[in-house]
């Protein structure tokens, strides 16, 4: 028979609750007990019991809500959400429901009723792709007081407290980038970012990184202009022909990939498939199709399935034991894939 928490407690002279406590890392407990308690466990061989817990789990109707920020699916956001439920079927024998809200594209109103819409459903967590607006910040400022705990997915805000960020570094992706375009383009370089949404901070980040490591680094490229594109392939489309046009001497671009057809399309059109050095960010069809010939030079992408799972085994290790993630920003390690590592998406 295994060693129980009662006998912890009694040999290291302290109440089971403390011995819970110590064991899981949740609530107060003087750092040198806590050591004292976890060296008696590991001397004795303690193992949970997984059982015991499941059925306590069971008994507490777990619930975890995942709202996402936009509506129109890409590929992006198709590889979030199958890690989304590759997790949800990992737990599901712990009877922990896992339920996906999708709001209206960048629609911060409507994010907000999806989030007090899940509060009052009894939801007892929240994972969010938080859009960066003064209601969202509000709002789960609110919910980081009452200790309702929300992990940001792909996507934080500032101003705003949290039990977790899953996503990549977007600052340090943005210098990844001008070291890549400095690999492709060493001697000179008129570059044009296609950005998505401003609505996510994370890609404000990403830019200023990208700003900053090129001034500082790399000042042989120059950045003529940045363009936030809006997810709408015709508009896309427009805006990408009009600012090739505006500077027809772009010999590097940096674009958003999946998340536009419409921008690849002009770019195609207008001939900088040839013409030009392109990074992208993220992975779809049509990206590794243009790898596969050459006409996109690299992608870096975000992992973004792991960026699904992460962050609702986060909240599950969380409701069914207490147990926080060792790292607040949780960064999943970002990637380049060139035509030669494909087979690694």
């Amino acid at each position: 028979m295994g060693i129980t928490q009662k006998q912890i407690a009694e040999l290291a002279g302290v109440s089971i609750g403390t011995v819970d406590r110590a064991l899981h890392d949740r609530g107060r407990v003087d750092p040198k007990v806590a050591v004292r308690i976890k060296q008696i466990a590991k001397e004795l061989g303690y193992r949970p019991n997984s059982v015991a817990q499941s059925l306590s789990i069971l008994k507490r109707n777990l619930k975890i809500g995942v709202i996402l920020h936009i509506q129109s699916h890409n590929a992006f956001f198709d590889d979030i959400i199958r890690g989304i439920l590759k997790c949800k079927e990992e737990i599901s024998d712990f009877g922990i429901a896992v339920e996906i809200k999708e709001c209206p594209d960048f629609n911060a109103r409507e994010q907000l009723k999806l989030i007090n819409q899940a509060v009052e459903e009894g939801i007892s967590a929240i994972a969010i792709v938080p859009i960066n607006h003064p209601v969202i910040k509000e709002r789960l400022n609110e919910l980081h007081k009452q200790q309702f705990p929300v992990v940001f997915l792909t996507n934080i805000i500032d101003d705003t407290e949290y039990l977790s960020f899953v996503g990549c570094n977007y600052n340090l992706t943005g210098s990844i980038t001008a070291g890549l375009l400095n690999l492709v383009c060493p001697k000179s370089g008129k570059l044009l970012l296609f950005s998505p949404s401003f609505q996510m901070l994370g890609h404000i980040h990403r830019m200023n990184g990208l700003k900053t490591s090129l001034e500082q680094e790399y000042p042989q490229i120059h950045l003529q202009d940045v363009i936030e594109m809006t997810g709408n392939d015709i508009k896309d489309y427009q805006l990408t022909r009009k600012a090739l046009e505006e500077f027809p001497d772009t010999n590097v671009i940096v674009c958003p990939g999946g998340y536009s057809c419409g921008n690849l399309q002009a770019i195609q059109e207008m001939g900088y498939f040839k013409s030009s050095r392109i990074i992208c960010y993220d992975s779809s069809a049509e990206i590794e199709k243009e790898l596969r010939n050459r006409n996109i030079t690299a992608t870096i992408i975000q992992q973004p399935q792991l960026q699904g799972y992460t962050a609702v085994r986060t909240l599950f290790e969380y409701l069914s034991s207490g147990k926080s993630p060792a790292s607040k920003n949780q960064f999943i390690q970002t990637r380049i894939i060139l035509k030669e590592n494909l087979s690694e998406i």
